[in-house]
């Protein structure tokens, strides 16, 4: 009897949690902000609004990369202990033209743009502690990026970006607790932090542009890294989520009476999955040369605009090199 009530309460359970999921299967997608539109001003509406769901990532990716420290998965010696690392981001991505008036099924490609970033990394020790089973250690990180304002001339950086001889900058900060077990095991750390890229402009109305946007993007990361030495060579690899922001405004040119929408303000929230790997050669005893790779995986956001050579299922490689040293 108590088995069959037991069953009973799990299968009621399982009912009630199946209804809801069974009913969002078959529900309506969300509406879309250029539903109102019609004809070529909704598809010209759709891809500025689109276009702005595509570089989210990109950003998100260049101000975070991938090991939040390069080179290595462990932490430093106790507080005070520095670390600094300039390193140098490449990602690689397609702008979609915003010239497109709505009149084909597909948005042409505009650029085809690799966004090189340098970035100054800083780690200063908080704690270490020995422990029965090993050393535990917490890092407080930051990361001042620049991009160069001159980069291209289809992107803008907006009047309010910080700036530094010729550099947008965007700041990161975090933490790092690691990990170095007694033995012959690897250290592992997990790390946590938050990164920004600098707010820009694509597409110009007064230069034939038929939408544009401006949009600053956030990212908060999550970071697993395992790493081991062996001699002069450390080898560290890892993955983690990005959880990424844009707060972005949209103006597009109605296709019939050739006037321009009122802006409209708005944010975009999406995640990334992200795994990299790190080569480090340590050059004695305060310096080291590290060579990164990574992936960022893809992610349907079932996007009603089709933009040529852009697919977010499509994941993207991201590399950098950093020169790093400890005091």
């Amino acid at each position: 009897m108590v088995r069959r009530r037991l069953w009973s309460s799990f299968g009621f359970a399982g009912f009630a949690f199946a209804t809801p999921m069974l009913a969002q299967t078959g529900a309506e997608p969300a509406p879309h902000p250029c539903d109102s539109q019609t004809g070529a001003t909704k598809a010209v509406c759709r891809a500025g609004y689109d276009a702005v769901t595509t570089i989210v990532p990109v950003g998100a990716l260049v101000a975070s990369g991938g090991n939040p420290h390069l080179g290595t998965a462990g932490g430093g010696r106790g507080f005070g202990d520095l670390g600094f690392t300039f390193r140098g981001t490449v990602v690689r991505t397609i702008l979609p033209s915003t010239a497109y008036n709505g009149t084909t099924d597909t948005v042409p490609a505009a650029r085809r743009l690799p966004v090189v970033a340098p970035s100054l990394d800083i780690r200063m020790g908080l704690l270490n502690k020995a422990l029965p089973v090993g050393t535990a250690s917490v890092d407080f990180l930051a990361t001042i990026l620049g991009v160069p304002e001159r980069a291209t001339d289809y992107v803008r950086f907006s009047a309010d970006a910080r700036r530094l001889a010729g550099l947008a900058l965007g700041f990161g900060y975090g933490l790092r607790i690691g990990m170095q077990p007694k033995g012959p095991l690897p250290v592992a750390s997990l790390n946590v932090g938050r990164h920004d890229f600098p707010k820009f402009t694509v597409g110009d109305l007064n230069a034939g542009s038929q939408y544009a946007y401006t949009v600053a993007i956030s990212a908060i990361n999550v970071r697993l890294m395992v790493g081991k030495r062996f001699g002069g060579f450390e080898f560290t690899a890892g993955g983690g989520a990005d959880l990424m922001k844009g707060n972005y405004s949209i103006v597009f040119r109605d296709q019939d009476s050739l006037t321009v929408a009122p802006r409209a303000d708005s944010t975009v929230s999406t995640m990334r999955i992200v795994t990299v790997t790190n080569a480090s050669f340590l050059l004695g005893r305060v310096a080291r040369l590290t060579f990164e790779g990574g992936f960022q995986i893809g992610k349907d956001e079932k996007l009603p605009t089709v933009f040529a050579a852009t697919n977010t299922k499509s994941g993207r490689f991201f590399g950098s090199m950093g020169l790093g040293f400890k005091l």
